[in-house]
């Protein structure tokens, strides 16, 4: 065993739940250690019995880390890559929600839990919104950064986040903060009370009440000189060549025109003017001139960085003792309420001019030769509706979770068994900027609207007020999910071994999931401009499973434990049209771990399983339906240098534009397999130092990928497949498109290290702490969409995935305690990457000169950095002062030409924050 010391006992804590914690490990004693059950396995035990690399926060933790929300905690952890962040919801597909991922694996593949259970997820498949989870009622995190399959079943494959919300007595408390950034923007607050009542011992019941309300301000690009433009110069890092990046749209302000016509050999051509140029001799301001009778549009100034975030949570747990029987109820609710509010650029409108028209005779006409004039076969305007203001939505999520349930001992048996049910609510609202087709083309065709003569702040307010008098206001979609499930727990100890008693665990659980998304009539009917009518689903599915876990503590230095699930999954219910899609799917997976003691001051422990996921109901069941327009700016990809100048779909390219996309499912998805391993140690040399690493590693096949935009933009030979066309109502035309379509044939693999290091000694009467956690990703692979042969890696470079996986991410903190004061600098570290790469074809770089020649260009993006410093003081042993402030030195985010994914550049906001030096105070009184 361990020497009894403080710092042991947290080291013994620690081989169940990595101490990622100190502080907190340390204040328990070891003769205070209750039976619980840990995350990762369903025995119930002595903490410090357990054999698992789970990493556990305290709120001390989440206090020092300077956060007001779930998100902002769980995505600066070291084992977290590959998430979603608040600022994918401007423009990048985020719908407002945020997501934990561990290792880089994947948010689909990092199973999120409330109080040890399932919560309604915020897509089809089980992707956990986590700003759903109220901060101000958690009492502690558990992340198990080892696949649990063989326990929780699906999608458990990276490991598991496990909220631990607070319950029981505790004094009625008031917590405030405000946080200012040194810059305009994101400006935040938030206020929580909670109260509880009752001891379970004496009383025979307790209650635990919290409600808590938090707002962020939103920030704009235009706040931030390094976020303002599209239109990026600087020197090429190798030569020192002035050069200059730009992404821009072409739905300009004033429109840029496509005409198609036949010309007299019958081929179809087509060509581009802007009627502004061609009177100016200039592109209007905030514009660029590409030399192809277009102007592109700079539309990075009118986004914005971060949305405006508001959030009310309701949390309540309680408990009654069921007279003398030896069991309590317990029950868990929660509800949130949170609105994503987004700004994303104006409106990107395509309309039809009709031939003959007052608008073609007085913009187009006079630019065609004859030939062009006497073939045309459409004419398309392309038009920003600035004047209109951003696209505004309002990302709504309502979520409502109730557990009840029953806990005790029966006849040597630990029972836990609970009802859970769990929805989210998620209406899409539009808030300004979408026109209605019929509206705006009435406007158009009474000459009330014309917008080709006036370029950015020049239209006439009057007419700004008309074109304002064309926008829907109001819900666009409401997705609702809905899940209801049943759970049984029990363990037992079974026999006696050499180091103790064997245990056993079995459990069984069963869930029904829905998810239905529906259009109001605007969208069912496209009646918004240049919209498509959005496909609806009403899907639903089970899962029922069953395990059995058994831990043998062979001899007092060797434990063993084994795990065995089985899972059925059911086909798709299609409640809109009837009958069933896809199959019936079902998996056997397994876990065996082992932990090892040889000396007092040394533990080894590890793990190997498998695990398996079934693709999400939309993946599986969702029918081709429009997805908006392509991230990024592509040449015409069916050209003569792709040799594809002939190919039938040839004729629907356009020059340099955004490409259509469709997006649909595969009722064909098998579910994707994984193995995982670990190996761990901790080594405990003194009572001041200890250390904690663990080697893991996980692979999966059968993999569900689609084919990234790029990818399929630049390689249309390899990807002919994937295009097709799509036809546009508000223009009559039909244009060039892409399906991002999920398969099956990926592979996956991902290694790395974990690390922990603590150092604690007494200075005086003072207490300083020093700690250095994070993780070294090793190899990040998958294989090229398409393929399962062909390797590819984001390992500290922009991948074909539109991601990088960082090599190195690192925290260190130091803390200094004395009596009242506490004080703590820390500082978070990613390592550097190789930049998308941009190459003469795509020409998204060019020469800063005359010649504006097309240029081949990676950047070396340099590692990012940032420190924080908190002072805490206990005024009274009632009220707590904290104040801090993130962003010390007030870093920058890194340089990069990211041109996918959401609409803010000059940066990669998944990556570094945009918002800089940041203060903060809070304020805590208990009564």
């Amino acid at each position: 065993m361990f020497r009894h010391t403080k710092l042991c006992t947290g080291l013994v804590l620690a081989f169940g739940g990595l101490a990622i914690a100190p502080t907190a490990a340390i204040a328990q004693d070891s003769t205070s250690l209750q039976r619980v059950e840990i995350t990762g396995s369903s025995i119930k035990r002595v903490a410090a019995e357990a054999a698992l690399p789970v990493q556990t926060f305290s709120q001390q933790d989440i206090k020092r880390s300077g956060v007001t929300s779930v998100t902002d905690f769980i995505q600066q952890l070291p084992v977290m890559q590959g998430f979603t962040v608040a600022a994918d919801s401007v423009g990048g597909g985020g719908g407002g929600i945020t997501t934990a991922s561990i290792h880089g694996v994947g948010e689909a593949y990092t199973l999120v839990l409330l109080n040890g259970r399932r919560i309604a997820p915020a897509t089809s498949g089980t992707t956990i919104d986590i700003n759903s989870i109220p901060l101000a009622a958690v009492e502690r995190i558990e992340v198990l950064t080892d696949g649990a399959s063989a326990l929780y079943g699906a999608d458990a494959i990276a490991g598991v986040v496990n909220f631990i919300l607070k319950k029981g007595a505790a004094p009625f408390t008031i917590e405030a903060k405000v946080s200012k950034p040194q810059h305009p923007g994101a400006e935040g607050s938030s206020l929580s009370i909670s109260k509880g009542f009752g001891n379970q011992d004496t009383d025979g019941y307790s209650l635990f009440l919290s409600a808590s309300h938090q707002q962020e301000g939103r920030l704009k690009a235009s706040q931030r000189d390094f976020a303002s433009t599209g239109i990026i110069n600087f020197n090429d890092p190798t030569t020192g060549t002035p050069l200059q990046f730009f992404n821009g749209s072409s739905r300009s302000i004033p429109p840029n025109i496509t005409i198609r016509y036949k010309n007299a050999a019958g081929a179809n051509k087509s060509v581009n003017v802007n009627p502004y140029l061609k009177t100016n001799g200039k592109c209007a301001p905030a514009h660029v001139d590409l030399g192809d009778g277009q102007c592109y549009f700079d539309y990075t100034s009118t986004v914005e960085i971060s949305p405006e975030i508001k959030r009310d949570s309701f949390f309540a747990s309680g408990s009654v003792n069921l007279g003398n029987s030896g069991f309590k109820a317990f029950g868990d609710l929660a509800y949130n309420d949170a609105h994503i509010y987004s700004t994303i650029a104006p409106y990107p409108a395509e309309f039809a001019l009709a031939t003959g028209s007052a608008l073609f005779n007085k913009y187009v006409q006079p630019y065609l030769t004859a030939e062009q004039l006497a073939g045309v076969t459409s004419t398309t305007a392309k038009y920003r509706l600035l004047d209109m203001g951003g696209r505004a939505y309002d990302y709504q999520s309502q979520t409502t979770h109730l557990v009840a349930g029953v806990e005790g001992n029966v006849m040597g048996w630990d029972i836990n068994s609970a009802f859970t049910y769990s929805k989210n609510h998620a209406p899409t609202n539009y808030v300004g900027g979408f026109p209605l087709a019929d509206k705006f083309t009435a406007a158009l065709d009474s000459g009330e609207i014309d917008p080709f003569p006036y370029a950015v702040g020049q239209m006439p307010p009057a007419m700004i007020d008309k074109l304002k008098a064309t926008q829907y206001l109001g819900n666009y979609s409401n997705t609702n999910i809905k899940m209801t499930g049943a759970d049984f727990r029990a363990s037992r100890e079974l026999f006696q071994l050499g180091g103790g008693a064997a245990q056993l665990g079995l459990g069984a659980d069963y869930r029904k999931t829905s998810y239905s998304e529906r259009g109001n009539a605007a969208v069912k009917n496209a009646e918004i401009l240049f919209d498509d009518p959005q496909a609806e689903f009403d899907f639903k599915r089970s899962n029922a499973g069953a395990f059995a876990e058994l831990m043998m503590p062979i001899s007092k230095q060797l434990e063993v434990t084994g795990s065995l699930r089985h899972d059925q999954v059911s086909k798709l219910d299609d409640g809109l049209n009837g009958g069933s899609i896809g199959e019936n799917q079902s998996a056997t997976t397994y876990k065996i771990s082992a932990r090892y003691q040889p000396t007092q001051d040394l533990l080894f422990r590890g793990a190997y399983g498998t695990g398996f996921k079934a693709a999400s109901m939309k993946q599986i069941g969702q029918p081709i339906a429009d997805f908006g327009v392509t991230g990024g700016t592509y040449n015409c990809p069916l050209s003569a240098a792709n040799n594809l100048a002939n190919h039938p779909l040839a004729q629907y390219c356009d020059g340099r534009n955004q490409l259509e996309v469709f997006q649909g499912g595969n009722p064909n998805l098998k579910p994707e397999k994984s193995k995982q391993w670990t190996v761990g140690m901790v080594f405990d040399p003194t009572k001041e130092f200890s250390v904690k690493l663990d080697y893991w590693s996980v692979s999966i096949k059968d993999a569900v990928t689609s084919v990234d935009e790029a990818l399929i933009a630049s390689n249309p030979n390899k990807y002919i497949d994937l295009y097709t066309t799509k036809f546009k109502a508000s223009t009559g035309v039909r244009t060039l498109a892409i399906m991002l379509l999920p398969i099956n044939i990926g592979r996956q693999e991902n290694t790395g290290l974990d690390y922990d290091f603590l150092y604690r000694t007494k200075l005086g009467e003072a207490k300083v702490t020093g700690r250095l956690a994070g993780t070294l990703l090793l190899t990040d692979r998958y294989t090229t969409p398409g393929t399962d042969d062909s390797w590819e890696s984001s390992l500290g470079k922009y991948g074909s995935n539109d991601a990088v996986s960082f090599k190195n991410v690192i925290k260190v903190s130091g803390t200094y305690e004395q009596g009242a004061w506490g004080h703590t600098l820390t500082a978070n570290y990613r390592s550097g990457y190789k930049d998308k790469h941009h190459d003469i074809d795509n020409c998204a770089v060019n020469t800063n000169d005359a010649n504006q020649d097309c240029v081949d260009v990676q950047l070396d993006v340099p590692a990012y950095y940032t420190f924080d410093w908190q002072t805490k003081y206990n005024v009274t042993k009632a009220f707590e002062l904290t104040a801090g402030i993130i962003n010390l030195a007030d870093k920058k985010p890194p340089l990069s030409l990211r041109n996918t994914g959401s609409h803010q550049l000059g940066y990669d906001p998944r990556y570094a924050s945009a918002i800089g030096r940041t203060f903060y105070v809070t304020g805590s009184y208990k009564f």
